[in-house]
């Protein structure tokens, strides 16, 4: 590893309130991937209780990357056989890639700070025109820390700053920050893969922060682009649609109507969650603990995880649902007394559909028996990662995509990628949308149980696997692609890339990337400018992680990006509360 981007690394490490809260993280995460309950008297309905302890005739190890730097070590099985009925879909090659945002960059409105993104386990989301949301840092300034958007022309601009400790480190008193909507001044905003602001075409970016001297401690906000104002979605404390009040509010995410659908806990709750659906100022419940689940029986579970900080709250994080253009809205959920014990929900109108649940057949054979957060896109297709039993004493996971009646497998844990096999893979997780309009699904993988031969993969309908990004390849900014982030969004054509980059132009040691894919017949576009970085002397902080992912046979090369003409930053005011 790069002695500088180490000591980034420890630095970081080393913040107080986000070392405290990264270590529980670590700690709960890899718990409830072994089926272990946290301390607490709570009992915890956890949807990562896998059969670890199912062992298999050729005993390989795998990774799967829950969280960060969270894995769950699995032994695996290869799957045998299966047969995969193909659609027509066009292929096509990956464009070209692109840097957004890196390391040294010109923060806006913070007085002169400069980007500390650590892009490597900072996930973006991205809209239709190729703008990305992320939350980043700031070094250089009191102003310290907030959310940003970045366009394909390398502008950056400010969403919401903010100031003081990171996100539930217990400062409230910093006032240096942009006025809040519900009063007082943001504050500490919270890193890592499960608070990634979501963004939509409008522009619109939701993200979630503590607020000092406000009306409630924090809360949930969408900055609304055709106004330029920033609205509550929904805060601690407010009053909830099924009676009480919220005593955590978590993350969510947004379709292009501005609809939000997110997470929410009553009062005196720190583990399990229920959803509820944000549309124009008014709050409304999707589900809750004990409703009737489709086909008999109540849900007993919905959002089962949760992270608690050094400030004494906690957080809701997960599995987050996901909303399209129509208001679908797809949700995993866990079921007592019902048909199955767990499965994907998706609700049309006011109709919930079991769209694929425990025990049912896979398209590659066997039977799932575990899987997480689903994206939805416009067409009503999913894509989501599972556990599944290749036959009744084995195991496998992999990602699936489609449809009832119509489904695909996207890549399992074995496959042939890019001259190697396939040997870590990563939960899926809103807000980052996985599945395009077409039902192209990108993921991550790595190639060794090691996590150090990272691959970002767009896995196409047709089965062709195209390598978007591979660590050691030379980026965009120059120096090569390290570790990657391995929560990818898409959107349209563009994905996002988010790696470490050591031996990057004037020392960035990250940057947010987007890719292009051209599918066959469809012109290549003009690359647009590769915004330049600058010197910083604070190093980036934030943990290295050890991502996992997996792909499907058949890869196409890839060109070798190119860097591209450096346009300067323009710092864009942040619109008052």
């Amino acid at each position: 590893m790069n002695k500088r981007l180490f000591t980034t690394f420890v630095t970081h490490l080393l913040r107080g309130a986000f070392f405290v809260a990264l270590l529980f993280v670590a700690i709960t995460m890899i718990r409830l991937a072994y089926a272990q309950p946290p301390n607490s008297k709570k009992s915890q309905a956890n949807s990562e209780a896998s059969g670890n302890s199912l062992h298999t005739a050729n005993g390989t190890k795998t990774i799967v990357r829950v969280h960060d730097t969270a894995e769950r070590t699995q032994v695996g099985s290869a799957q045998q056989t299966y047969s995969v009925t193909s659609t027509s879909a066009p292929s096509g090659v990956i464009c070209g890639v692109e840097s957004r945002a890196a390391h040294g960059q010109v923060a806006p409105n913070t007085n002169g700070g400069t980007l500390n993104p650590v892009a490597f386990i900072n996930p973006t989301t991205v809209n239709a025109s190729g703008r990305v949301a992320f939350n980043s840092q700031v070094d250089g300034s009191d102003r310290n820390q907030g959310v940003f958007v970045a366009d394909s022309d390398g502008t950056i601009s400010a969403i919401a700053i903010g100031c003081g400790g990171l996100g539930g480190g217990g400062d409230t008193t910093s006032m240096c920050g942009d006025v809040s909507p519900i009063g007082g001044h943001f504050g500490g905003f919270f890193f890592g893969t499960v608070f990634t602001p979501d963004i939509n075409d409008a522009g619109d970016v939701l993200f979630f922060c503590d607020v000092n001297g406000g009306d409630s401690r924090r809360a949930l906000f969408l900055y609304q682009a055709a106004s330029g104002q920033i609205v509550k979605v929904a805060a601690v404390g407010d009053s909830s649609p099924i009676g009480g009040t919220f005593g955590a509010v978590g993350p969510g995410s947004l379709n292009n109507n501005g609809t939000v659908v997110f997470l929410a806990s009553p009062a005196g709750e720190t583990i399990n969650s229920n959803l509820f659906m944000w549309d124009n100022g008014v709050v409304t419940k999707v589900a809750a603990l004990g409703d009737p689940a489709p086909g008999g029986g109540t849900f007993s579970g919905l959002g089962t995880e949760s992270f608690g900080f050094q400030d004494g709250t906690s957080i809701p994080i997960g599995p987050v649902p996901d909303i399209n253009d129509s208001d679908q809205i797809a949700f995993r959920a866990i079921v007592s007394g019902g048909i199955t014990q767990r499965g994907i929900v998706v609700r049309t109108g006011q109709v919930d559909e079991w769209y694929v649940k425990v025990p049912d057949p896979t398209p590659i054979g066997g039977t799932y028996f575990d899987m997480q957060a689903a994206s939805i896109n416009n067409a009503g297709q999913i894509a989501f990662f599972a556990d599944y039993h290749p036959t009744p004493d084995t195991f496998n996971s992999g990602w699936f995509a489609g449809a009832p009646g119509n489904w695909r497998k996207v890549v399992v844990f074995f496959d042939p990628i890019d001259g190697g096999q396939c040997l870590g893979l990563a939960f899926s997780r809103n807000p980052m949308q996985t599945i395009d309009a077409a039902g192209n699904v990108v993921f991550w993988a790595n190639l060794d149980s090691n996590g150090t031969s990272d691959r970002l993969v767009l896995g196409l309908t047709d089965g062709t696997l195209l390598i978007a990004a591979r660590r050691g390849d030379p980026t965009p900014i120059g120096g090569t692609f390290g570790t990657m982030d391995a929560w990818p969004a898409m959107n349209g054509n563009i994905g996002t890339v988010n790696p470490a980059t050591p031996g990057a132009q004037n020392g960035a040691l990250s940057a947010h990337m987007a890719f292009n894919h051209c599918p066959s017949g469809t012109p290549t576009p003009t690359p647009t400018a590769t915004p330049s970085t600058t010197p910083t002397p604070t190093p980036t902080p934030t943990a290295t992680p050890t991502p996992t992912a997996s792909v499907t046979p058949s890869v196409t090369p890839r060109p070798t990006p190119t860097p591209r003409p450096i346009p300067t930053p323009r710092p864009r005011p942040t619109p008052p509360g």
